[in-house]
């Protein structure tokens, strides 16, 4: 099967009428399609969205496991339709999630950006010094919009926030960004690695999970961007001080002296474990 996905984040209202966000394509795959091949069959469902769809930026396929397994050619399709509709098409061969724990598949979805959307487009984004991505934190539970809010406050500009929420257009524009910022490593190492190879980016993890963590990072991430940045910082550390004491003033005589178990996986370990001791 073939399917093409949005975030679900801002998805509000009726389906067509007044959301156009979470829109997923199944190309419907058959016996036929495995004996014959299901490229053509996914020809046509670029060409439907196309025709439902003609403001779509651009289209992601991602395979799942039949398509492995016969090893339909889907960049070829991915280069003809792009071509075609002039549109950015990004073949994602991944058929679940491969590796172990995951970590071939962020390798292929960070090599998929690099190969099928960086650099294929002329965009007339300005840029800025202050200009940062923050990448690697897929918004699960809106942790970006906390993040993007203490990192405006403090004068940067966010102009990317992937993958969690990424446009495409934030994802283009990311080789033009003074600052990448990672929240897990693991994942999007890749990327970051290869702007800071070919534009000359340099990258820096940080961690928002508990306020010391939160207090540590933005005082890492305003050393690099001068006095002006650190001051900010330093006057926005200060304005959340009386909302962390409440907090800790509520929750520690409960929690003093206990002992926490984590079920531990990808940024878990190193970023959860500090937020527990605050408490």
């Amino acid at each position: 099967h073939y399917s093409w996905s949005q975030r679900r984040n801002y998805y509000v209202g009726l389906t067509g009428v007044e959301a156009f966000v979470t829109m997923q394509f199944t190309s419907d795959f058959q016996e036929k399609d495995i004996v014959f091949g299901g490229d053509k069959k996914l020809e046509k469902l670029i060409d439907e969205v196309e025709q439902l769809f003609p403001l779509n930026n651009g289209v992601s396929l991602q395979s799942e496991c039949p398509i492995g397994l016969i090893g339909d050619d889907i960049e070829a399709v991915a280069r003809k339709k792009a071509k075609e509709h002039d549109k950015t098409i990004v073949p994602v061969r991944c058929e679940g999630f491969r590796g172990v724990s995951q970590s071939l598949g962020h390798h292929i979805a960070n090599d998929a950006i690099r190969d099928w959307v960086f650099d294929k487009k002329e965009t007339d984004f300005e840029p800025s010094f202050f200009d940062v991505n923050v990448i690697g934190d897929y918004n699960i539970g809106g942790d970006a919009w906390a993040s993007r809010i203490l990192l405006e406050d403090m004068g940067l500009r966010v102009v990317g926030n992937w993958s969690g929420d990424a446009t495409l257009a934030e994802v283009e524009r990311a080789p033009k960004a003074t600052l990448n910022l990672i929240h897990c490593y693991r994942s999007m190492n890749y990327i970051a690695r290869h702007m800071e190879e070919k534009y000359g980016i340099p990258w820096m993890e940080y961690n928002f999970f508990g306020p010391s963590q939160i207090e540590a990072s933005l005082r890492n991430i305003a050393a690099f961007f001068g006095p002006e940045t650190q001051d900010k910082a330093e006057a926005l550390i200060t304005r959340y001080q009386p909302l962390v004491q409440a907090v800790t003033e509520k929750y520690r005589p409960r929690l003093i002296g206990k002992t926490v178990m984590l079920y531990v996986g990808g940024l878990r370990p190193r970023h959860v474990i500090t937020a527990y001791e605050d408490l």
